[in-house]
């Protein structure tokens, strides 16, 4: 990891960032590469302009994929809730094994098909792939996004210069009933993160799954934090260390039940 850390610093230097960027496009869209670094190193990956790349170099958020490492293991059924290209679903394949399972929810058409494409290029543990939106109904919602591939696409009213498309919308409770108990859910939909977890009570009062959740804004933080204090979470960073409920959460927290009394 050493390596990886090594490109992530290189990638801050803009001369040396442009140069990278250079590189990265001199690739023909839809070419197939090996990921060089971090924790989906040797796997395949399908490249598409449109999405960073870190994704196929392997340095991408790099300390998202080191708690991952940490929180998941052999066996775990493992939810990624705004799944994005699928990245993130490679890494937790490998590490849960031929044993565990893992489910990517990703409303946008092109990550959809880039999921699916990733996960066929690579013999993995069991993937499954739902076109759909985590949130606080079951039904239909819009989905808003600026453009094709763009990880800030979000539920709700388009803001300016955005794009709509209708999409399936299921809660956290239907999910667990449909796909099996997640030992571990990432989550990261764009502010709706407090939305989705206020149809999630049998999720977090029977199931308690482990949690990585990115926060977006202040008013996201205060009813996250507040959820899941309210079902007995402790909070820890990144690097697993424990974080005091009393201050602000940082974007990027780990969530672990505490016994229920």
């Amino acid at each position: 990891m050493i390596t990886t850390r090594i490109i992530t610093s290189i990638g801050r230097v803009p001369w040396l960032s442009r140069a990278i960027r250079w590189y990265a496009s001199q690739y023909p869209e839809n070419s197939v590469v090996k990921i060089r670094h971090g924790h989906a190193a040797g796997l395949l990956w399908r490249r598409h302009h449109r999405y960073v790349n870190g994704y196929w170099i392997g340095h991408y958020e790099l300390p998202i994929q080191e708690a991952l490492k940490r929180e998941l293991k052999p066996g775990h059924t493992f939810f990624d809730i705004g799944a994005n290209a699928g990245f993130f679903i490679l890494v937790a394949a490998r590490l849960v094994g031929m044993g565990g399972r893992c489910v990517a929810f990703e409303s946008l058409p092109e990550n959809d098909a880039s999921i699916h494409e990733q996960i066929e290029l690579n013999s993995l543990c069991p993937c499954l792939v739902v076109n759909e939106a985590i949130s606080d109904v079951v039904g239909s919602a819009f989905f808003s996004f600026a453009m094709t591939g763009l990880a800030a696409s979000h539920l709700g009213k388009s803001r300016k210069g955005e794009r709509q498309l209708p999409v399936k919308v299921t809660t956290l409770d239907g999910a667990c009933a449909r796909f099996g108990r997640p030992d571990f859910i990432k989550m990261d939909i764009e502010g709706a993160e407090a939305q989705a977890l206020k149809c999630a009570s049998h999720t977090l009062r029977s199931l308690r799954p482990g949690w990585l959740i990115e926060l977006h804004n202040s008013e996201c933080e205060r009813e996250v934090k507040a959820l899941l204090q309210e079902v007995r979470y402790a909070f820890f960073d990144l690097q697993g260390v424990a974080l005091n409920p009393s201050r602000i959460l940082p974007n990027h927290f780990i969530a672990r039940p505490l016994p229920n009394e």
